[in-house]
């Protein structure tokens, strides 16, 4: 594009449009966390609930939303600093999101899943045992990789832990009769010298007992804006890059649970993945 206001426009795919402008806008970020939390949820709650034993002076972030496939019950996150000190420093900016895996900061991400009914306190259903550290694995996608995942060499394994958790996603799941997942969106962003790079992946978790437990985590998007030469009007030319996938539930079951594929959009490829019962996840085929 000769300039970058005509970069918006020569976006043809709808969620990489939508990444790019949320990176421009400089609008708030929406409440995909719901940090404006339901009646009946509260900060300290979900700290004792979610990361029991935790300091709750290093909460930074606590949210919840209604599950919309299961009435009466709510996804819920809890996002805490390593420290005291760094959780009042954060706490100095109004967070929608929870800083991951960068800078050192090494923020830990709970969640977990409540019901309530009424006007009774929320009931803990299941919870993350730990903090969530599973890497995204670029090890068969079409989705471009962001420059820290990997090796130096590109030799190593394409497997990266997140920059930043984004929001819940809570488009309809459903991995078995009545059994549904609930979404997390998560993200990376690299800088360039006048444009920079975004990166989404998606994490499914499904209830297992009283677990939590992240059965599928997939790179779902990227949006690359690449600075070129400079106009005698004072306009930049900027090359952008884009790709995104949707994520489909088929018909096919694999060990009981539903066959998944990654679809590109406004493209050819598809990516099935299949239940292993051994690993209690889904993995590519």
């Amino acid at each position: 594009m000769r300039s970058i206001d005509q970069v918006r426009g020569a976006i043809k795919n709808r969620d990489a449009r939508a990444a790019f402008d949320r990176e421009m806008s400089g609008a708030p970020a929406p409440d995909g966390f719901g940090v404006r939390l339901p009646p009946g949820f509260s900060k300290s709650l979900l700290a004792a609930q979610l990361a029991p034993g935790s300091d709750p002076a290093r909460v930074v972030l606590a949210g919840a939303k209604p599950w919309p496939q299961r009435p009466g019950w709510y996804v819920a996150v809890v996002c805490l600093a390593a420290s005291p000190a760094q959780a009042a420093q954060a706490l100095q900016y109004q967070a929608s999101s929870c800083d991951g895996f960068r800078d050192g900061q090494d923020n830990e991400i709970r969640f977990g899943v409540f019901e309530r009914s009424g006007e009774a306190e929320p009931r803990l259903i299941a919870r993350t045992e730990e903090a969530v550290a599973v890497p995204t694995d670029w090890g068969s996608t079409n989705i471009d990789t962001p420059q820290a995942i990997g090796s130096e060499d590109g030799k190593g394994p394409a497997t990266g832990l997140p920059d930043n958790w984004q929001r819940f996603d809570l488009a309809p799941y459903l991995l078995r009769e009545g059994d549904y997942a609930f979404g997390v969106r998560a993200g990376w962003f690299e800088g360039y010298a006048g444009g920079g790079a975004s990166f989404e992946a998606l994490y499914l978790f499904h209830i297992d007992g009283k677990s939590l437990r992240v059965v599928f985590a997939q790179p779902m998007l990227f949006n690359k804006m690449i600075a070129g030469d400079w106009h005698k009007d004072g306009t930049r030319s900027h090359d952008i890059y884009y790709g995104s996938n949707s994520l489909s539930v088929l018909p096919g079951m694999s060990d009981g649970f539903h066959d998944l594929q990654l679809r590109e959009q406004r493209g050819k490829w598809r990516q099935t993945l299949r239940w292993s019962e051994s690993m209690k996840a889904y993995e590519v085929q």
